[in-house]
Order: C-alpha cells, then structure tokens, then sequence
C-alpha cells in the first residue's frame, strides 16, 4: 500500500496558483513557518472503509489517527508547504450550519474558493464535537458537503479514529470520501524524528554524535521492551520526544551508553520519565546554601511533580519545608525560573507533549487532594482522552487497584490508542459470592483487540462498589453487572453512549444534558441497555437520540415518565429462581460476542470459559448453548450463529433489554437438570 507523502501526493493534489491570505479570524492560519524538525510518519490509504474511493480525485479526504499521533503537525507542515489555509477548530468559534460558509466570507477567502484558489486543512474534529450538540456537529459537515462536493481541490480533515468514522458515516453517502491513516514511526524513522529533536535541543553540542548513539541504543531497547506492540509505542512521537529530552540532559551521552548496555540503566518509559526529573534535580548542585543538606532533600521528583500540578491545575504551590531564610530566599528564587521552565511544560502552563501531561496527571490522580479535580479534568475529554494516562497511572507501584471513580478515564486512555479496525472493550463485574465485604468488590477487564491480530490483550484490575464509577463523556463497547454499583454517565453538555453498552447496576447517574446513542459501526445488530433501581435524572432535559439502527431501553423505578417514555423496557422475570439465574448466565453469554475482523460473532474461549461467566448454573447454560448449535467452537473461539439464536425465541437485542419469550425460558430450562 503506497504511502501519501507531501512531495508525491499532497503538493499536487493540493496545487494551488499562489497562498492565500485570509483576514484575522480565530483558528483561521496562513503562511504558516516550516518545522525544521519535522519527520514525516507513514501516511496510508485505510483499508477498513466500504468503498473504492480514490484519494486522487476525491472531494474530501479524511485523515485518522489515534490521539497525540502527529495529526496537527503534518497538517501544519502541509499547510506551509503548500500554501494551503489551515483552520484549528480547537481554537475556531464552535461549529455549525455555517462555519465553512461563514467563515470563507469573513476571511475573504470566498472568490479564491469559487475560483479553485484556495485550499483548506481543517484540524481538530474532535474538540470541534466536545463544544457542540450532536446537531451542530452535523450541521458543520452539511456545510462541508454543500460547498466541497463537487470541487477538484480536496478539503482536508484530520481528526481522531473515532471522530473520522462518525465524520465518513456521515458524509459517504452524500459524496466520494477517502480515508488515509498515519501511521507510527518505523525504526529508522523513529530515529531519525528523535535525532531531529535532540539536535534542537542543543544544536551546538559537542557531544551531539554520541548523543545520536545513545538515542540508538535506548530506542533498540524501548523496541524490545515493547515488542508486542510493535511500532505502536516505540515509534510513537510524544514516546520519542522524551526520550531525545533524557538524552539532552546527560552532559556525556556516552556514560548513559555504557549504563544502558551493562544493564545498569533500565529502558522503559517510565525509566526515562524518572531519569529526566532526577537530572532535574541535580540543578541543586549549582546553588550555594547554608544547609548543604538540602541539595539531597529539596526538589526530588515527587516534589518537582507536585510543583508541576500546582502550575496545570492552577493551584498555591506547596510549602516548602523548614529552612533559613537565606536558603529560603535561594531555593524560592530558583523555583521561579526551574518550575515554568522544567522539560515537563512548554515554557507556560501546559504540558509539553501528551506524555508529560500523563505523567502530571498521573501524579495528580494519586494524590487525594487533587484526585477529583483531575479525574473531572479528563473525564470530560471524552474521546479525546489523553493515549499515555493509563501507562503512568500507577506509577512505580504493583497496585492493580483502580478507585471506581477513575475505571473510566483508564478506559478512556486505553481506547485513545485504536488505530482505525482496533477494538477494546471494559467489563466490570460485581462479586456474587462471599460475605457483605467481598460482595461490595468489583472485577474489571479491558480488553484489547488489534486490527489483524488474532491475540487479545486483557488488562485485569480489582476496584469496588463503594464509590462512584465514572464513565464520562464518551462511552463505548461497554459491560457493568455490579449490583450495588453506583454509575456515573456524562460530563457537559451531552454524553453518547455508543453499542454494545450493558450497564446493570444499584443507581445511575445522568451528568449531562441531552443523551445520544449510536449505533455500532462494526456490529450488525446494535443495543444500549441501562438498568437500575434507581435513576438521577434530572440533568437531562431532553428525549435521547438515536444515531443508526440501535435499539434503546432503560429500566429504574420513574423509567415511564418523560424523556424515558419511549424506551422503558420490562425485564423477564420467570418467578423461579435457578431458572431467573441461567437467565441472566444466558444473557451475558449473548451479549459478551462481538464482530470478529472476519464478520462474525466471536469471542474467545477464555473469556466464556471463565469462572465469573461459567459459576452456578452457567457451565450448564453453555454446555446447552454448544449441544444446540447455537454456539460452536473450534478449541480457542467460540462463534455465535443468529440463526440458531432465532429459533430460541431470542436476540442480540432481547438479551441486552433481558426480555426472554417463553420459547427461551424453554430452552434455558432445558439446560438446567431435572429434580
């Protein structure tokens, strides 16, 4: 698959007679400067779209990746090397009907649009989706259809994954829309992007070649700590540039060469995170106190982290321990000038790169006194989460303990990462069993498939039912069975729940206005169901919407009044205990498959096998399930036929709302053994 590369696709497709000057108008840019350090990443046609659409010739091409990628600089760069306008919907007024319209108007740019004269890279698609309602977002594309559909310059968007599939759902059957995807460095150019950094850095070092080998052999070893994610982590950039900022900081990069290959120096991310905020530290050795103790004691990396929150999260510094006032008057002066200018932070109050922002935020997380501040923080981000918040959400520690009030922002992290066709999912689960302590204990699993690998990554945790589990803004490919639970959806104006979403819990909370759901793009049959004892509803102020072919039913005391009128569902109960059991061990049998990359339902053997799916009555259910043909399994897959599920009396979607006709309380009862 050929690469999309500025001087063999972009300068043609985007050939214009001169660069236009738009009037002043927010997010609206012009003659943007080349980045001397820019490397350019593999940029490929997607191959997970319908479709044969040519990126040579059609209107619109959409531009994915997951987040903290690259995405803004390649546009930048294009922009400058083209002449194109290059629009940052970060910073644009909030989109709608006449963001494109409007805004060629008020910058003077519309005679050179009409003209062919002009071409256009908007950024940004997914903060542009935070500002607004559904409605606006799709108003904003109406407008980008209407004046790009029949032009032969392409109009640009880049955005996040999931933002570029809801923007090609939108927009396929209206025009011709191609998708490229930008890939990760591979080796030799993820060298050569981390070179390009260093040498910024410190063009003038006299240590700059040994500097280049020590980068070499520190990104050899991140690969190979890092191999089963291939390129994923070692070849992408932010992971890059912090590892060019360790190797700025050491005076002798040759030191830090035969460290690394004695074995003296671990290479992980986390090793280089540590490594730059102890050279941090050594800044004390060039100032003179009274107490030579303190250049030991003062500025460690746990104080230099928590001076770090204060700057991002706009609070009073900490304190600083008992000292002289002379010493005071030292360290307070250098403070002044080490915090705004630590590596961490881009010379003001936010994060040089997404990876320090994990690590601040990480550190914020852990500490009880900013832990909501920062967890409300990234919430509200919703698909735009930051990629690197899982990796330093622990830090150092073994714990695998989330509080319920961060599973989401975890998830949310993990999920930043997909690559168009990847996949993840989140599962938490209540403990059946034990006494009224364990039975307030929760199990969480995160699954992680890639497009094109067989393997599935599970990430297991423990967490509880104690506190409130916070899903946020965005919530997709979700399952919760945790009978005293207490959740959380939404963050702002609007939350979109998007299939398969499960939630069966104590109490559920609604934090945002209006509430969309959406419907699966993977998935042929699509269900969001939401059931509780009780409901706090009184954020929402309109009737959810309903985004595809998706079916919609909550179920809580109060579920029949308005906006839930229309979606109230009425789960089957049969009266008999065991068989209301392999009821519920049918269901989460049912609603655990998920598309496979091959088209049918799958899911792996482990995952239907486990002791939480299997316990009392469901080894039997599933035995029924395989001995029926409605599931089969080749060892390590089990796949569901539709058609056999049919016969049962049952759905994909009957299961999710847990309404069973009696033809399959018939059939789970054929499961279970005779008295």
């Amino acid at each position: 698959m050929p690469d999309f590369t500025i001087d063999d696709f972009w300068r043609h497709r985007l050939a214009i007679p001169h660069a236009a000057q738009p009037k002043s108008l927010p997010g609206w840019e012009a003659g943007i400067p080349t980045l001397d350090t820019f490397v350019e990443a593999p940029l490929s046609r997607s191959s997970n779209f319908d479709g044969d659409n040519d990126p040579n010739d059609s209107p619109v091409i959409l531009v994915s990746a997951p987040g903290a990628v690259g995405k803004s600089t390649l546009a930048r760069q294009i922009a400058s090397l083209t002449g194109a306008v290059y629009l940052d919907l970060a910073k644009a007024e909030p989109v709608g009907g006449n963001t494109l319209s409007g805004g060629l108007v008020k910058s003077g740019l519309l005679n050179d649009w009409l003209a062919g004269a002009a071409a256009l890279l908007i950024d940004g698609l997914d903060e542009a989706r935070l500002k607004v309602t559904q409605e606006g977002f799709e108003a904003f594309l109406a407008d980008i259809a209407y004046l790009c559909g029949s032009r032969s310059i392409p109009t640009v968007l880049f955005g996040r994954t999931g933002a570029i599939q809801d923007t090609w759902l939108f927009l396929e059957d209206k025009m011709n829309v191609a998708v490229l995807e930008i890939g990760f460095y591979p080796a030799a150019i993820a060298e050569r992007f981390a070179q390009a950094r260093l040498h910024a850095a410190n063009p003038e070092n006299a240590h700059l070649q040994a500097g280049y080998r020590a980068l070499s052999t520190l990104l050899e070893r991140l690969r190979q700590d890092t191999q089963n994610d291939g390129d994923r982590f070692a070849g992408y950039a932010p992971v890059l540039q912090a590892v060019a900022e360790r190797v700025s900081k050491e005076s002798n990069p040759s030191i830090l060469i035969s460290q690394v290959e004695k074995g003296e120096q671990p290479v992980t991310l986390q090793a280089v995170i540590s490594a730059i905020l102890l050279r941090e530290q050594q800044k004390l050795q060039t100032l003179n106190f009274e107490d030579a103790g303190l250049k030991q004691a003062l500025y460690h990396p746990g104080e230099q982290l928590q001076r770090l929150i204060s700057r991002v999260y706009h609070l009073a510094p900490p304190p600083l321990p008992p000292m002289s006032p002379s010493d005071t008057q030292t360290y307070s002066s250098a403070l002044e000038t080490w915090v705004p200018e630590h590596p961490f932070l881009d010379g003001a109050i936010t994060a040089a790169s997404a990876v320090f922002d994990a690590v601040i935020t990480g550190a914020a997380l852990r500490d009880p006194k900013t832990a909501n501040q920062a967890a409300t923080r990234e919430l509200a981000k919703g698909a735009a989460a930051n990629p690197f918040l899982a990796e330093f959400y622990f830090g150092s520690s073994d714990n695998q303990y989330i509080p319920p009030e961060h599973v989401g922002l975890i998830y949310t992290s993990l999920r930043a990462r997909l690559s168009i066709g990847d996949s993840a999912s989140l599962s938490i689960d209540g403990i059946e069993d034990g006494d009224e302590v364990q039975q307030l204990e929760a199990e969480i699993e995160i699954a992680i498939s890639r497009n094109g690998e067989d393997q599935v990554r599970t990430l297991s945790f423990k967490s509880d039912q104690a506190g409130i589990i916070r899903l946020g803004s965005h919530v997709e490919d979700v399952d919760i069975s945790a009978p005293f639970a207490h959740v959380e959806v939404g963050s702002g104006r609007e939350s979109v729940l998007v299939s398969p979403v499960s939630i069966q819990c104590q109490k559920i909370t609604f934090s945002a206005e209006r509430i969309i759901i959406e419907a699966s793009p993977t998935m042929v049959e699509s269900a969001v169901s939401l059931e509780a004892e009780t409901a706090e509803t009184s954020a929402v102020t309109s009737v959810p919407v309903l985004n595809g072919k998706v079916t919609f039913s909550v179920y809580w005391q109060g579920a029949e009044v308005y906006p839930w009128t229309n979606f109230r569902g009425n789960p089957s109960v049969s009266g008999n205990p065991k068989t209301d059991e392999a009821l519920r061990r049918f269901r989460k049998f049912i609603i655990s498959f998920r598309s496979h990359s091959k088209g049918s339902l799958k899911r792996y053997a482990a995952k239907l096998e486990h002791e939480r799916m299997t316990k009392g009555t469901g080894r039997a259910v599933l035995s029924h399930m395989v001995a029926t043909g409605l599931l089969s399994t080749d060892g390590s897959m089990y796949t569901l036929h539709p058609d056999k599920l049919a016969q049962t009396g049952s759905s994909y979607s009957a299961a999710m709302s847990s309404t069973f006709t009696d033809k399959t309380i018939s059939y789970v009862n054929e499961a279970l053994p005779k008295a």
